[in-house]
């Protein structure tokens, strides 16, 4: 590989050149000539053009452009991807050509070229919460299958590289306001340069924002930043880079709305809530003492998702002859990570929802029945139509605790030599060490359903409405509702080797192989569910606390990965490539975290892939098909018990995908480009068989997969105007119709969204950006409620359902000054 991030040379353009240039890249330069880092065997530098899988570049341009909030909106526009970003900056969702695992599970999340995360796709700890954007990250490079399960642990889908800026020969930088229609300053900045007279050289930067939000919760939902800083040094024969950073911030999480449908059949938000813009989160479900045999445990949902990380970065390489060299990456991250949210679990009338819950205590031949009063002015519900819906829920206000240490080092020769053709080798070594703790406390809590849902506490009657019995706990129906504690340890052992073998000067195949071992090891403290007697209530009646027996596992497994590919260039700017991979992911802590007897398997995948590449001036062109097949594809849902705790467990199926992959762009005059991306896949279940609560055996085989659209486009014309100084773009954007459970029983609509992009450089140095998402204000519905079954989902036909949508239209504005 030709150093995931030994790539300054290729992009020694100066800053401020960049800032005449950078913006109209699009539209002057073909996309295949750009140099590939990322999933490369070898020394000699490979275009786009060349390669035998399929890779995206998210240039600097997109990054300024569209300024994207959090990861998931970063990879929207790469063919292949399906991402969910309605959760907020953090914390959603991708999937790659039809593997249906939930967020970053199957992807490795690189940051030049070393995992950020060793396992992205941790519980209550995903990958996108240790990465944020800002404008030190020069650009993004995805390669889609192929080599990305050779090189990198835990990607079988892709491998998804944020390269970043390193220090420069003279002073340069840039400072960036931005400011949002939702009350949101950020500010961002960077500087680099020569340290002194010496050969080394510095980068420093980061941001620094306090947002309230697109749903507004009543206080600061972001607040907080990043600061990294690397020096440099290029010698004769190598480099070397030490670098940190450091991630000190809370960031809100939204977690859903509830929804109907209007007279026609679409969906709409129920009346008094508008789903786009408002929470159900705000002032009145903040703060709660949760009872626990330990005393109090203070829960407040202003923490947000609070991440507190720490990483250091160590890349060095050296020239070992003029054909060989080796590369060594090192990276130590520690962090803290605390999720409190208030999460919509269950809504219904609130008469119905009262009934549910505690009919059972009700004595009608006394004359008794069931009231709901506001928690804090003692005013009744009004059942009828209370906030235009006379609607009421039961929320989770949960409060995950993952600290998380590891130690990841990838050691690496690269080469080329001429034997029967010519060879460019790569050899390498992976280790990482991981230390993760969990730790899970949440409540029951009942509220009314309108922006800012205030609490609700729910009592006995006597035949005169006279309150008998309080059932509730200033609001909270149920201490303990679920609980964690726990703890383990991995050791991940790895050796990978790639050969890219040019036969002729249009021929060239490619192999590789990784062998990857886990060792885990850990204690998971064992449940039970007792009577606290704290309460006067039946709120602390049931509450599922740790029983002080831990429970170790210690587990290995290890599989090996393997491709074979080739490209066949008719001319350097046409070509094919063909290729197969035999791809897998290892159990891991996670797999363990909530259950020491777990069984998990080894996930085993092959995937095969082909495609057409053209690549000249004024178009770009990239065609590939793909079909995927996902050997025990592991679902984790949750099945209510008896006492009303929840209680996960696992379910294994295969899935089969076919589908088509476009990327194109047509630049047929200076002012004037036209790029576009659609994927069509036909992703189903080709074995899964179910057992329900009620001991059913269902089978689902051939079902469309869960969360996995058949259909997503995106097109986007630009215009370079003023001589050239100021581009406008417009993102046209299709997301097809997709089911949220396996039984393919609740199924959301497709639809449009236009964003509006658009920069004038006032001067070299002065750069203005507005950002438009949303433009139509598009009621888009991108998830169900996964809390009512992933499998069997229990708002199936209900009138009244929880799930997520599209922000509402926003508005942004930036201003950029380089020098």
């Amino acid at each position: 590989m030709a150093g995931a991030v030994h790539c300054a040379p290729v992009f020694a353009q100066s800053t401020q050149q960049a800032a005449t240039d950078d913006s109209q890249t699009d539209s002057t330069s073909s996309e295949g000539q750009e140099i590939v880092v990322t999933g490369r065997a070898g020394n000699d530098e490979r275009k786009k053009v060349d390669t035998s899988y399929a890779i995206s570049t998210i240039t600097q341009q997109d990054l300024q452009m569209r300024a994207p909030i959090g990861l998931a909106n970063a990879l929207k526009q790469v063919p292949g991807f399906y991402v969910t970003s309605t959760s907020g900056e953090i914390s959603n969702g991708l999937r790659v050509r039809g593997i249906p695992s939930d967020g970053y599970q199957t992807v490795a999340l690189l940051e030049d070229g070393i995992p950020i995360q060793a396992d992205p796709g941790l519980g209550w700890l995903n990958g996108d919460q240790s990465l944020r954007l800002d404008q030190t990250v020069e650009r993004i490079e995805v390669v889609r299958g192929g080599p990305s399960s050779i090189f990198y642990s835990n990607a079988p889908g892709a491998a998804i590289n944020f390269i970043t800026r390193r220090g420069t020969d003279h002073v340069e930088g840039e400072l960036r306001y931005e400011g949002a229609n939702y009350n949101s300053h950020r500010l961002d900045g960077w500087l680099s340069g020569p340290i002194g007279s010496s050969d080394w050289r510095f980068l420093a930067g980061g941001y620094y924002r306090l947002s309230d939000g697109q749903h507004h919760v009543g206080y600061k939902l972001d607040k907080g930043g990043q600061f990294r800083v690397n020096v440099s040094r290029d010698f004769d024969h190598g480099s070397v880079m030490f670098g940190v950073k450091r991630i000190d911030e809370k960031v809100g999480n939204w977690r859903g709305g509830v929804y109907t449908t209007d007279a026609d059949g679409d969906v709409v938000s129920v009346p008094g809530f508008d789903d786009r813009r408002d929470a159900i989160a705000g002032p009145d479900t903040r703060y709660f003492d949760f009872l626990t045999p330990d005393g109090p445990y203070r829960f407040d949902a202003s923490t947000n998702a609070t991440v507190r990380l720490t990483q250091l970065t160590f890349d060095a390489n050296y020239d070992l002859s003029d054909r060989f060299k080796v590369e060594e990456r090192a990276r130590y991250r520690t962090s803290w990570t605390r999720r409190n949210e208030v999460t919509l679990y269950n809504v219904a009338k609130a008469s119905d929802l009262l009934t549910s819950l505690y009919g059972n205590a009700v004595n009608a031949d006394a004359g008794q029945s069931l009231g709901l009063f506001y928690r804090n002015t003692g005013t009744e519900f009004g059942y009828a139509n209370q906030n235009g819906n006379g609607l009421a829920l039961v929320d989770l206000a949960r409060s995950h605790t993952v600290p998380l240490d590891e130690f990841i080092t990838d050691t690496r020769v690269t080469g080329n030599l001429d034997a029967l053709g010519h060879h460019d080798l790569a050899l390498g070594f992976y280790f990482a060490n991981v230390n993760e703790e969990y730790n899970v406390n949440s409540a029951a809590i009942l509220t009314d359903v309108t922006d800012n849902a205030s609490v609700l506490d729910a009592y006995l009657l006597d035949a005169e409405g006279n309150k008998i019995y309080q059932f509730t706990d200033n609001g909270v129906a149920q201490y303990g509702a679920e609980f964690a504690n726990s703890s383990g340890e991995s050791d991940t052992i790895a050796v990978y080797a790639s050969d890219e073998w040019q036969l002729t000067p249009k021929l060239r195949l490619d192999a590789g192989i990784r062998w990857e071992q886990i060792r885990t090891t850990g204690q998971v403290e064992g449940r039970e569910t007792v009577d606290l007697d704290q309460s006067p209530t039946a709120a602390d009646d049931s509450v599922a606390v740790g029983n002080g027996i831990f429970t170790p596992f210690s587990r290995k497994f290890d599989h090996t990965s393997w491709t074979v590919g080739a490209n066949y260039q008719f001319q350097p700017d046409w070509g094919l490539f063909l290729r197969y991979t035999d791809a897998f992911r290892l159990p891991s802590i996670s797999s363990f975290i909530t259950n020491a007897g777990a069984d998990p398997v080894v996930q085993t995948m092959n995937f095969l892939e082909g495609g057409i590449k053209f690549s000249r001036p004024t178009f770009d062109f990239y065609l590939t098909g793909f079909r995927s097949i996902y050997n025990s594809y592991e679902i984790d849902d949750y099945r209510e018990e008896a006492d009303g705790t929840l209680e996960p467990f696992r379910v294994f199926g295969d899935t089969r995908t076919w589908g088509t992959e476009l990327e194109a762009t047509w630049r047929p005059v200076d002012w004037f480009d036209l790029h576009g991306s659609w994927t069509w896949q036909d992703a189903r279940f080709s074995s899964f068989v179910f057992t329900n609560s009620d001991g059913v055996l269902t089978d689902y085989s051939h079902h469309k997969l869960n969360g996995v659209p058949a259909n997503i486009f995106r097109l986007t014309p630009g215009f370079n105007l003023f001589d050239r100084k100021l581009r406008l773009q417009a993102d046209v954007n299709y997301n097809g119709d997709l089911y949220t459970d396996v039984a393919n029983d609740i199924r959301l609509p497709s639809y449009w969204t236009l964003d509006i992009d658009a920069s004038y450089n006032v001067t070299p140095r002065l750069q203005l950006n507005l950002i438009v998402e949303n433009v139509t204000n598009t009621f888009g519905l991108v998830n169900g409620n996964p809390r009512a079954g992933t499998i069997d989902n229990s708002e199936a036909g209900q009138a009244i359902f929880i799930g997520s949508s599209l922000a509402a239209r926003s508005f942004r504005g930036a201003i950029t000054y380089r020098f």
